[in-house]
């Protein structure tokens, strides 16, 4: 049993708590998290994006869903910590679990108390709706929120340290705060709301042109934003912003971080205050006077970011290209060098990382990379460490997942990579997650078709030889912000797709076989209106796909069709900046494809 476990159960006995409720999240519910708030992962040791810990005094378990699974089996091992398969049949969710445990425990216990134990920090404000539907008829259950027990554990805890704000451009924006903010408040006048307060990171910085360094890959600074039809207050942390900066937000009032909490509790009780319960704190919610008037919607913030103006659009494309030239030119590297001198995983994403900062206004990474060589390909978000870094060899699959933050755009890419020869197996694999691919890039999204619709239409190619896949098709992708951004992509649920012109989402089926290879591709795509009520899509990463592993034969023409023309296009974006081999290579790959 891990020692921090241990720790922690001692606090838990010292105030008297039942079960303790730990997430992966921070006061802002953002997905990637600043390492003052991976409590998870200290606790656990499992360092996933989505985990959720419960601690009881004689058992701990953790949740996590399909992209790490295999991971988790490895760093679990030996810790006491049982894996919870998200999704899995049978799988009880966290709270099903909780609701499990407590009635068990006042089964045994006449007149006994269950308490339950969480951070009101770190739990978005949408758990208290759930935990009241959870427990309803559950009596004998308590729960704390004022006390974060796992930090209390974490001596050694890393600080918030603030990073500097810094202006982000009209050029890349498209719109000035001004003209942002002025466009919010026409959305809060017709919705009756007096008051729109902004707890999602990435709000605060789009409705604002700024951005940040404090959670890492993402552009974003540790900020709320309180606004009314007169006022527009911003909240952040003493140091981060620079005196000419704030000067330059002109009538914006500058607050500290540490206010929120007030400002929201002083707000006039009869105030009809708009926010998103799955982005704001729990503690923070419990500030509000009157929960009567909250309105509990996503923010018209986030739906504004989501829909790309042109700016953004342009911006984007642009950023796109020069992710690919990057990109390309890793891909010839590594097909060339595999083989001929030693290489391993870590070594092949420092090579694609070092491309990409090369290119003009790159200044980050949108996530980390995911290089896995062969079995370790199979382990859908993988990211190599110098415990697992396999050696390249010149045969099969090397799986690659990356993405740049560009001062004018967010990229996401996946391409799977033949570094050596491949078997029928792999080839099979590999075109038919290509036919996935290309189904959800040919589909006429209508305003019925439904995300299953659309699901289903990107599994089918797999699905028919009794193949698929464990994580989702599709999401959101951020403009210089989270490179998973919602509402934007698709999920595995009958509802309608709500998607729009102008939002831009990935395209990414896969193939995982355990302990042998993996296969991803993966585009960005824009939707564009087609003229006649529905949405088309449009490719905007500019890369080209392992013709190696294509068979022309499974294909149909009109897929056969569209990959020769999606690669004739990335030929004629791409190669008036590439030279030398890497211009040959590109032609070659480019070529067109016939049976």
């Amino acid at each position: 049993m891990r020692q921090q476990i241990e720790d922690l159960r001692k606090l838990m006995r010292e105030y008297g708590i039942c079960a303790y409720y730990v997430p992966s999240g921070d006061p802002h519910g953002s997905e990637y998290v600043n390492d003052h708030y991976k409590t998870c992962e200290f606790l656990s040791g499992l360092l996933a994006e989505n985990e959720t810990l419960i601690v009881t005094e004689d058992g701990a378990w953790i949740w996590t869903d399909g992209r790490f699974f295999l991971q988790a089996d490895r760093e679990l091992a030996g810790s006491g910590i049982e894996l919870m398969k998200m999704g899995a049949e049978g799988v009880p969710t966290a709270l099903e679990f909780l609701k499990k445990l407590a009635e068990e425990f006042l089964a045994a216990h006449d007149n006994g108390r269950y308490v339950i134990g969480f951070d009101g920090d770190t739990v978005p404000a949408a758990f208290y709706g759930q935990l009241g539907d959870t427990f309803k008829d559950v009596e004998g259950v308590e729960f704390k929120w004022d006390r974060d027990l796992g930090g209390m554990v974490w001596s050694d805890r890393p600080d918030v340290d603030p990073s500097e704000i810094w202006d982000f451009p009209v050029s890349s924006a498209g719109k000035t705060r001004e003209e942002k903010i002025a466009e919010i408040r026409l959305d809060m006048k017709d919705k009756g709301a007096d008051w729109l307060l902004l707890t999602d990171l990435m709000e605060s910085a789009w409705l604002l042109n700024l951005r940040g360094d404090d959670i890492a890959y993402t552009p974003v600074f540790f900020s709320y934003v309180l606004m009314s039809q007169d006022e527009v207050r911003l909240y952040v942390m003493d140091g981060a912003l620079d005196p000419e900066i704030a000067a330059g937000l002109g009538d914006i009032a500058v607050r500290d971080y540490s206010c929120i909490n007030e400002d929201v509790k002083a707000l006039p009780a009869d105030a009809r205050i708009w926010m998103d319960l799955n982005s704001a704190n729990y503690s923070l919610y419990m500030e509000v006077p009157c929960k009567d008037n909250v309105i509990n919607e996503m923010t018209p913030v986030a739906l504004a970011k989501t829909v790309k103006n042109e700016t953004e659009i342009a911006s984007s494309i642009n950023a796109h290209v020069k992710d690919g030239v990057a990109v390309t030119r890793f891909i010839r590297w590594i097909k060339y060098v595999a083989g001929k001198e030693p290489q391993t995983e870590i070594s092949a994403a420092d090579y694609l990382e070092a491309r990409r900062r090369e290119m003009d206004g790159c200044f980050d990474l949108s996530f980390n990379t995911i290089s896995g060589y062969g079995p370790n390909g199979a382990i859908i978000h993988y990211a190599p460490s110098e415990e697992t870094n396999l050696d390249i060899k010149p045969e099969g699959f090397l799986l690659v997942d990356s993405g740049g933050q560009y001062i004018d755009g967010t990229t996401d890419i996946t391409r799977t990579i033949a570094v050596g020869p491949l078997t029928r197996e792999m080839i099979e694999g590999y075109t038919r997650v290509l036919k996935g691919h290309i189904a959800l890039s040919e589909y006429v999204i209508t305003p019925e078709t439904t995300h299953k619709e659309l699901d289903a239409c990107t599994r089918a190619a797999l699905r028919e030889v009794g193949l698929d896949f464990g994580h989702g098709v599709s999401h959101g992708v951020g403009h210089v912000l989270a490179v998973h951004e919602g509402p934007a992509g698709v999920r595995r649920t009958d509802t309608p797709n709500g998607l729009k012109a102008g939002m831009i989402m990935s395209n990414e089926p896969g193939l995982y076989m355990a302990g042998e290879f993996g296969i991803r591709i993966e585009n960005e795509i824009l939707l564009k209106e087609d003229g006649k009520g529905n949405l088309i899509s449009e490719p905007v990463t500019f890369v080209p796909y392992e013709r190696e592993a294509i068979d022309p034969e499974l294909l149909t023409d009109e897929e056969l069709k569209w990959v020769n023309d999606y690669h004739s296009m990335v030929r004629e974006t791409l190669m008036p900046y590439l030279e030398g081999e890497d211009a040959e290579f590109l032609e070659k790959e480019t070529a067109v494809i016939t049976r």
